[in-house]
């Protein structure tokens, strides 16, 4: 136990990577634990961008209570959760290999440790967001240790030794209830009940990934089973596989823009399988974003050394699952290349992910310690006994050692963002994402710069990603370099015209720069491609507080918290757009009780403000009457005029505020708009 903690000790201080930003630190839907019921019935509550979100609300439901206990997204809290499950799942590890038939402590110790061990765990245990595939992958190995447990590993008889002479109630109450406990016992544990899929369902909802269970049950029942047939896993086929097409078909939009065409990304998929058992063996270049390309051909070179791969593999499985003492080897290949289906038959952004191995290597770790024990059984029963248990020891022990430091070496990596992103541009020197990433963290060091370099670097390394061409905008801004900001904001839309956070922060950045129309525009045109955008809706508030128009600020502020109920913008826009809806009535009554120029002239602007347009006229008009040389009135009037598109009212007074102040720019200009509009109209 001190050697595992001394592995892992340096884990539980890493930050939050990659997706987990967009999924944990800025998603306000995990704010507030009243929001967990959202999460079952809505994908996007899962991340604040489209491209990150996916069905998984199980997880997201333990990604609130974290919140919740760290009083924010706390990395501490979500990495020592995450290491609980982990742990827990090792433990169920370990009492799988040791039911799994031919199984025992030895071999299940090694087979444990080969896998809790080995630095692939820490790339998903220290990347929180795949906390779900440590809980899926926990709820596939717990039913598949109930589908071998139970029953028939259980007693077959309760359990209880009945005292000669009772000692007190509970004896004498067992004594006289015994034949009927025990009946209750056996209907229980032979109940026609699918019990194994109990973990299996809750698995599901964190992980989709889990349905691999019922292929897996399937290889388990073909490579072992005598007594159950086939037939009894279709309650697992019909659970799984209904899920998976379910979730399949409620997420599909989801990542759509950033998925990679799916047939270069299949013929690409064998290989990478390769690429996996490879990583098993030697696990020195893993990456937490790789840079290996989809094939353009399905006879490239690697491509046929894929299918060759995993052809030879399954058949290496079907020779080992003819030999008795062989079959756990044989089930131990058929997990890893069933375990990494689901990844293979959905595009993703990226063909390859460490994670993805997470499961699979459980199998890959049952077939290596079966393998080592069976060798190990056959030299110690030879004349090389003694030789043969020092030398197993000796190489069990260095080869966990290696595999411990390898795992510390590699919690440090995943440390912060700049360590990770670091190790990324060396081991994945063609990943433009990496550069820019490792960019950013040089913009948090105030050092642009720096950044721009990286960012630079990554634009030319992926020259079409959006994110890059967004990240050089804002990098180019904080050197008041506008025009370049501008020309990047540009690019952004242009190799992602569907991107919606590509128009979101062009119109940030086109407000803050005093262009609020062409951002609200820009705002708009985000909202339509993703309605959850937050920052468009939040710079749609700003426009709209800043044009005082209370009754669209309002109806925006509760757009945006019909989506976002917690949001504080929303919030505080709500707030501010009643109290300028509230000001109409204190108005109304000042001028009713002190009619004056300035009182009717307040009330008007309030009208207006509020799109009450027919009254702003009328207490212009109000106005006038005490006043009939006020320009300002007249101002009020064709701006009201305008909005509800009567030309010939707002050109009759803009003509009565040019003769009251002919020389007043403002005026003409407007006049001369409005007699222009008239003139495009044909009237």
């Amino acid at each position: 136990m001190i050697c595992w903690l001394g592995v892992w000790s340096n884990h539980f201080g890493n930050s939050f990577h990659f997706d987990d930003i967009p999924t944990i630190v800025t998603n306000s839907s995990l704010s507030h634990l009243s929001n967990i019921p959202q999460f079952f019935t809505n994908p996007r509550t899962f991340s604040m961008t489209m491209e990150t979100s996916d069905y998984r609300p199980l997880l997201s439901t333990w990604f609130a209570v974290d919140y919740w206990l760290g009083g924010g997204a706390k990395a501490i809290v979500f990495q020592s959760e995450s290491f609980i499950w982990f742990t827990l799942q090792i433990l169920l590890v370990f009492l799988l290999f040791r039911v799994i038939p031919g199984g025992n402590y030895p071999s299940a110790l090694l087979g444990t440790l080969l896998y809790g061990l080995h630095p692939i765990a820490a790339d998903t245990v220290n990347y929180p967001l795949q906390r779900g595939v440590i809980m899926g992958s926990s709820g596939v190995i717990a039913g598949l240790f109930l589908w071998i447990l139970w029953p028939r590993l259980l007693p077959q008889q309760l359990p209880i030794t009945l005292k000669r002479v009772p000692e007190h109630g509970l004896d004498e109450y067992l004594r006289k209830n015994f034949q009927q406990l025990e009946t209750g016992y056996l209907k229980f544990i032979h109940a026609p009940v699918a019990l194994y899929l109990w973990p299996v369902v809750p698995a599901l909802l964190a992980d989709p990934a889990a349905a691999v269970f019922a292929p897996i049950l399937v290889a388990y029942i073909l490579v072992f089973e005598t007594d159950r047939k086939l037939r009894h896993a279709i309650p697992a086929a019909a659970v799984c596989g209904a899920y998976w097409i379910f979730q399949t078909i409620f997420t599909w939009k989801s990542g759509a823009l950033s998925r990679l065409p799916a047939w270069n990304y299949w013929i690409t998929q064998p290989w990478v399988a390769m690429r996996y058992l490879f990583d098993f063996f030697l696990p020195v270049h893993l990456s937490a974003d790789t840079d290996l390309a989809a094939f353009a051909r399905f006879w490239s070179p690697l491509a046929l050394a894929g299918y060759a791969g995993v052809a030879a593999l399954a058949g290496l499985a079907i020779f080992l699952g003819r030999r008795s003492e062989w079959r756990a080897v044989a089930f131990g290949i058929w997990w890893f290349l069933i375990a990494l289906t689901p990844y293979a038959a959905i595009p993703h952004r990226a063909v390859e992910a460490d994670w993805r191995m997470y499961l699979a290597f459980a199998g890959l770790a049952l077939a290596a310690s079966r393998t080592a024990w069976i060798v190990f059984e056959r030299l110690y029963q030879s004349r090389m006994r003694l030789p043969a248990a020092i030398a197993a020891a000796a190489v069990a022990v260095v080869l966990l050692a290696l595999l411990g430091w390898g795992t510390h070496q590699r919690n440090a990596d995943w440390e912060s963002e700049a360590t990770l992103w670091s190790d990324v541009m060396v081991k994945s020197p063609l990943n433009g994402r990496a550069f820019m990433n490792f960019g950013l963290t040089r913009m948090t060091q105030r050092d642009p710069l720096s950044a721009i370099g990286y960012l630079v670097r990554g634009e030319a390394l992926s020259p079409r990603d959006a994110d890059i061409e967004i990240a050089l905008a804002r990098a180019y801004n904080t050197l008041s370099r506008t025009a370049d900001a501008e020309s990047h904001f540009k690019q952004a839309i242009a190799v992602g015209p569907s991107y919606s956070p590509a128009y979101s922060a062009y119109s940030q950045w086109l407000q803050s720069q005093g262009r609020t129309l062409e951002g609200f525009a820009m705002a708009r045109k985000a909202i339509g491609l993703d309605s959850y955008d937050l920052i468009a809706h939040r710079t749609v508030m700003d426009v709209i507080a800043q044009q005082h128009q209370w009754i669209d600020l309002k109806r925006a502020a509760n757009e945006t918290l019909r989506l976002y109920p917690n949001d504080p913008d929303g919030t505080l826009a709500l707030q501010v757009a009643q109290t300028g809806i509230d000001q109409v009535a204190p108005a109304e009554k000042k001028a009713g009780q002190e009619p004056s120029v300035d009182h009717y002239l307040y009330l008007s602007v309030q009208y207006y403000e509020n799109q009450r347009y027919a009254d702003c006229v009328r207490a212009a008009k109000e106005a006038l009457k005490i006043d009939p040389n006020l320009g300002e009135a007249y101002a009020n009037m064709a701006t009201a005029y305008h909005t509800m598109g009567r030309v010939d009212e707002a050109i009759a007074a803009l003509r009565e505020e040019v003769r009251i102040n002919p020389n007043l720019r403002s005026a003409t200009h407007n006049l001369s708009v409005e007699l222009a509009i008239k003139a495009r109209s044909g009237h």
